[in-house]
């Protein structure tokens, strides 16, 4: 079976954001492929030609998938190479680089929509390069400091009045004798900073901005999805991401020159999607804390009522075809 103009969905089966954008497409009567590099190479085949006039083939079960069929690529954060557990460790890290450069290097050259390119989810997953953009693009940037020393960190924290919050520029997510902890951002003063522990690796250390509520603004393309995170208790309020249970949403409008500043950020990092945290002062100041390439929105989707996989299938689906 061959497909044409095909949308490809890279994605992890469990991944709710791509499970709405499925259903989006497949209600536009657009053809869907959904791959998990996972799969590959056990369930998931390639027979790719870079350079020539037909790229080659994708088998996806016994299913054959034409790569120049392929229109528009929905990509989130899919799975890591299914490879032989039976292989040695050089053999293992060998046939991982190849798979990398194999299956990865051949769908991303593709001459098609990306949503978002990996290459370009790479460079924009940086932290500091985010802080950078966004400050050249004309969004308010708390100050921030990125040390593994901790007489710096000392002298930054006293320079914003003596409180500031540490956060991870990582995922955060450790895994240890089968337990899994997620560090949140935290607030520090100068007398909780240890130079042993400093040392041991690059820490973020950042203003902390005294606001009225979060906001996070999906992104695709030219369309913005602002939704207010109201934190109805102390850890929320310093992470809304440490209690669920005491947040409340409300959408919210995107002020124009924020707006301004994200287009023009999404220019500079050459992406067509993100996902913005912002902390909203007391005067209406909405400061960027940081752009996710491959940010979570389903859940705000259901909590407000916004058409957030509407807005991403239409694109891929006009944008594809142009």
């Amino acid at each position: 079976m061959t497909d044409r103009g095909c949308v490809l969905l890279i994605a992890d089966p469990e991944d709710v954001e791509a499970d709405f954008v499925a259903v989006a497409l497949a209600e536009r009567s657009c053809l869907v492929v959904r791959i998990d590099t996972a799969d590959f190479p056990q369930r998931l085949g390639l027979a790719a030609t870079p350079g020539q006039r037909h790229p080659g083939w994708l088998r996806v079960d016994d299913r054959l998938v034409d790569l120049g069929a392929i229109r528009a690529v929905y990509r989130r954060s899919p799975g890591v190479f299914g490879l032989d557990g039976e292989m040695s460790g050089p053999e293992r890290r060998f046939a991982m680089m190849e798979a990398i450069q194999g299956i990865g290097g051949a769908l991303a050259g593709l001459p098609c929509l990306w949503v978002n390119h990996p290459a370009r989810v790479a460079d924009a997953s940086y932290k500091p390069i985010q802080l950078c953009a966004a400050r050249q693009a004309g969004l308010n940037v708390p100050s921030t400091l990125v040390t593994n020393e901790g007489p710096a960190a000392r002298r930054f924290i006293a320079s914003v009045g003596g409180t500031a919050i540490y956060k991870p520029m990582s995922p955060g997510v450790l895994a240890e004798e089968g337990v899994v902890k997620v560090v949140n951002t935290n607030l520090v003063t100068v007398d909780l900073i240890d130079d042993e522990s400093v040392a041991k690796t690059a820490h973020t250390f950042q203003q902390f901005i005294e606001k009225r509520y979060d906001a996070r603004v999906t992104v695709i393309g030219d369309q913005c999805f602002a939704v207010a995170i109201h934190a109805g208790s102390e850890s929320a309020r310093i992470d809304w991401r440490a209690d669920y249970d005491a947040l409340s949403y409300e959408e919210v409008a995107l002020p124009p020159d924020v707006r301004d500043g994200i287009r023009v950020y999404l220019s500079e990092v050459g992406l067509k999607f993100a996902v913005f945290d912002f902390s909203v002062d007391g005067n209406d100041e909405w400061w960027f804390l940081e752009a996710n390439p491959n940010g979570l929105w389903a859940w705000l989707e259901e909590r407000v009522e916004i058409p957030i996989a509407s807005a991403i299938a239409e694109f891929l689906v006009v944008k594809g075809s142009a």
